[in-house]
């Protein structure tokens, strides 16, 4: 009625807090006519909570508290597999998603972006998923040798490490902004590519191996040199701050010496080399000194806490474990856990939609996709530890919301009115299967920043992680994280979350050919839902062994 945005609607000054009307030129609310302008679940507790540990464990207990008493929005089921051929087809064949340099083919950040150079976290933030992609579909992907192929010319002598930009373009920096210019670093750009060649590395890839070992003393000598504490920008060459904060008094990108971190123990992991391990421990206590203000960026902040959980399980440090319940703190203040049904917001759900900065006015398909894909990863390596329970209903829920909410990045499956017109980078094709960048909330419209190409492998991403082949005639899809064994003509799915929340289990037959097929839950016999010659479905508990026989 009012045109308002319901962001910004809850806040004070402490201790006066709680909902705030929106400012507005429009019309007044109409006479009467009764309106609910806040709806909310608030709890109390009579004790104050001092250390870091203490709050975020509260926090967390509490959130799950109010999370289930809230009222969660329809699961909606989407095609991955089939997503993923039509990114494939849209990339293979869509020269706006492509430049060209020495006879290499390069991915462009944004859709039709042919003046910025080609970026080497563009290129791994595609290549890393698709590789996975390909393992799960036991199909050659030529996208993949094309994308590896120009990986080399990255790297810069200048500096002996992989640089962000492609070091025979960077005439072409326009330095519209800080970082578009020769030399300087984006503090968690420097780290991002690594990480992604030391995991293809790690899957046997060569090219990728030569690259990270030959790029790993460079980025010590950063870290040193910042003493594990990282500004915004500063120059590659001389180590130079050209930017130290965020904002006065905030501090640099405060989550880098987690992704710092992170590739330490990949680079642990695969050269067995203890020194690595050594700088990851150097970089984790830096954190401690951040208390509940660990996060810059949402991705890195999830990578940061599955390397402190992982600095747990080697050290047994309790420390580590707690500063990843951190992390995670940071992430789970930064959702939105509710859905909105407003404006252009009635066409998809963002419910349990994360922000991928602390202060940004809309969410992002790349950053969501990796926040997705490293607490997957975080939940795996749970397994063995006995993790806070509140993280055991929080973690499986995003995903099974994520799973569900980010095909909406891709515009196909938008209204075309609530595109924006104007575009800041590149421009928007509507049909192509490429996400937008940008998602907003009611009446603004998205995709203003862009349709990123460095998105695209969201549903690489999502396949392998969801869908389980156990048999060449069907595909088994579920949207919690899972632990999957098969034995013969039966198949054994072990859920490890929270009993009382539930997920979905699809059947989905792939041939022609009759199977008769039997699903049990703790040993009992389950009845589908819905039932048709192609697809078979199920509503199962969070924490349940599943065994499918066929």
């Amino acid at each position: 009625m009012t045109k308002t945005e319901s962001k910004s609607t809850v806040g004070g000054t402490w201790p006066e807090i709680g909902f705030q009307l929106p400012a507005t030129d429009k019309l007044p609310l109409p006479a009467d006519k009764a309106f609910t302008i806040s709806d909310a679940y608030v709890m109390f507790t009579t004790e104050i909570f001092e250390q870091t540990s203490a709050i975020c464990e509260n926090f967390l207990n509490n959130l799950v508290k109010i999370y289930k008493v809230l009222e969660q929005p329809r699961i909606e089921y989407n095609d991955w597999p089939d997503i993923a051929q039509k990114v494939i087809t849209d990339l293979t064949y869509n020269k706006g998603a492509w430049t060209q340099n020495n006879g290499s083919p390069y991915l462009n950040a944004y859709l039709c972006d042919y003046e910025t150079p080609a970026e080497s976290m563009v290129q791994l933030a595609v290549l890393t998923p698709f590789k996975e992609y390909e393992k799960w579909s036991g199909e050659k992907q030529p996208l993949c040798e094309d994308l590896i192929k120009g990986l080399p010319a990255f790297y810069d002598p200048k500096i002996n490490c992989t640089n962000r930009w492609l070091p025979a373009l960077v005439d072409k920096l326009d330095q519209s902004e800080e970082q578009k210019k020769e030399m300087v670093m984006d503090s968690w750009y420097l780290h991002h590519p690594l990480m992604n060649l030391a995991r293809l590395a790690l899957h046997g890839d060569k090219t990728a191996e030569k690259l990270v070992l030959d790029s790993i003393e460079y980025v010590i000598k950063v870290a040193r040199h910042f003493k594990y504490s990282w500004p915004v920008f500063y120059n590659m060459e001389t180590l130079e701050i050209i930017k130290a904060e965020t904002a006065p008094g905030k501090g640099g990108e405060n989550d880098v010496p987690g992704s710092y971190a992170h590739l330490m123990l990949l680079v642990y992991k695969l050269t067995k080399e203890k020194r690595y391990l050594n700088e990851a421990e150097k970089a984790a206590i830096k954190l401690v000194d951040l208390g509940v203000n660990i996060l810059y960026q949402a991705n890195n902040t999830a990578f940061s806490a599955g390397a402190l959980l992982e600095l747990y399980k080697i050290t047994n440090k309790k420390l580590y474990l707690d500063l990843s319940y951190t992390c995670l703190s940071g992430l789970f203040k930064n959702v939105q856990l509710y859905d909105c049904r407003y404006g252009f917001g009635k066409n998809y759900t963002n419910f349990f939609s994360i922000f991928p900065l602390n202060d940004a006015p809309y969410t992002a398909a790349y950053e969501e996709l990796e926040v997705y894909a490293a607490l997957s990863e975080y939940f795996i390596q749970a397994k063995d530890v006995a993790i806070l329970p509140a993280l055991k209903t929080l973690i499986p829920e995003f995903i099974k919301f994520a799973v569900s909410r980010i095909a909406y990045y891709y515009p196909a499956m938008l209204p075309k009115e609530m595109l924006s017109e104007e575009v800041k980078t590149g421009e928007i094709q509507a049909d192509l299967w490429v996400p937008l960048e940008d998602l907003y909330n009611g009446w603004e419209k998205s995709g203003q920043v862009g349709q990123e190409v460095y998105g695209a492998g969201m549903a690489f991403g999502v396949v392998p992680r969801q869908y389980i082949k156990a048999d060449e005639d069907f595909l088994i899809f579920i949207d919690y994280p899972n632990q999957f064994t098969k034995r013969g003509k039966s198949a054994t799915i072990h859920l490890d979350g929270d009993k009382d929340m539930s997920c979905n289990l699809k059947i989905i037959k792939l041939g022609d050919r009759s199977i008769k097929m039997k699903v049990f839950q703790n040993k009992e016999l389950l009845k589908a839902f819905h039932q048709s010659a192609k697809l078979h479905e199920y509503e199962i508990s969070g924490q349940a062994l599943i065994k499918i026989e066929w």
